[in-house]
């Protein structure tokens, strides 16, 4: 656990990673408005993104596609804000690398501090969501990345390996697309709100961090559609190389029917009514001759 207060002018930011219950006991001794549900909501598993506005002050849930490397999966990074006149508040577990570097870059330079935080607290908090906004866009320029590799090697014999990749990203388009998705409401509703402490000259402000939220989510349906088409061509591509190997081996099959019975007759343990040393000759000319007549009705046939 780490609380952090920074304070320029009349702001002050306060910065708590690994939130536990004695941070939250502490911040409401601080700021007693702060309604008790939206503390205990800072130290749930997962809150669902929203945003709650009381007399003096919002409350807002979001979440930010943050890539687990161990793992190489997108998982939601929750960060909880609270806003009031001259008061930002920001509770998270400290893995989404713009909120840390923020915060640093105005802690340690006053001049960024002061570009950042002298303007009051809902300049600083369209700058946070701006930065944690533009964070997403470089995992979309990876999906798309993949997205074409896998369309130069698309024809390539490797399908199995292809197919695992499209799989792969089409699970990271999912995960984008479901933490994503309930961030543009939080846009919208900053835009439509009206509230003393936010200041109203930021409204197109709010309604461009909401433009690149529905640039992303366009861009990653557009991806899902991609993906979807990559997948049928794949399929088609596979189903086509199995009948072409079926095709193969039933011609295989029908060329070594005539020996294979010739062979079944001859090798019966039995006594048979004809016997002498040009039987063998006569086995394989009669073996050769149905051969070389199935080659030319499959080739009449265009078969083969």
């Amino acid at each position: 656990m780490t609380t952090t207060i920074l304070t320029n002018g009349r702001v002050t930011w306060t910065n708590i990673t690994q939130t536990n219950q004695t941070d939250l006991d502490e911040l409401h001794a601080k700021y007693p408005h702060f309604h008790a549900l939206h503390l205990h909501d800072c130290i749930t598993d997962l809150e669902f993104p929203k945003i709650d506005d009381e007399d003096n002050y919002l409350f807002i849930v979001i979440h930010i596609p943050w890539l687990d490397t161990s793992e190489h999966l997108y998982h939601a990074a929750e960060v909880d804000i609270f806003v009031a006149s001259g008061t930002l508040v920001t509770s998270h577990a400290g893995c989404l690398a713009p909120l840390n570097e923020m915060f640093v870059q105005a802690q340690t330079d006053p001049t960024i501090r002061e570009q950042l935080m002298g303007g009051g607290a809902s300049p600083l908090l369209y700058e946070l969501l701006k930065r944690l906004i533009s964070s997403c866009y470089p995992s979309l320029h990876e999906v798309n990345h993949k997205i074409h590799h896998i369309e130069d090697n698309l024809f390539n014999n490797d399908t199995p390996h292809i197919l695992r990749e499209i799989a792969e990203v089409r699970r990271d388009v999912i995960a984008l697309r479901h933490i994503l998705r309930p961030q543009l409401e939080i846009m919208r509703h900053l835009e439509k709100g009206n509230w003393p402490f936010i200041q109203g000259k930021l409204d197109p402000y709010w309604g461009d961090i909401g433009d690149h939220v529905a640039q992303l989510q366009a861009r990653l349906e557009e991806h899902n559609e991609v993906l979807g088409s990559l997948s049928d061509t794949i399929d088609t591509l596979a189903s086509h190389r199995i009948d072409e190997v079926v095709r193969l081996l039933t011609i295989v099959t029908l060329l070594t029917v005539p020996l294979t019975v010739l062979s079944t007759i001859f090798g019966m343990n039995m006594q048979l009514p004809y016997d002498g040393p040009l039987l063998f000759y006569l086995i394989n000319v009669i073996g050769i001759v149905v051969t070389a007549l199935v080659i030319g009705y499959l080739r009449y046939r265009r078969w083969l």
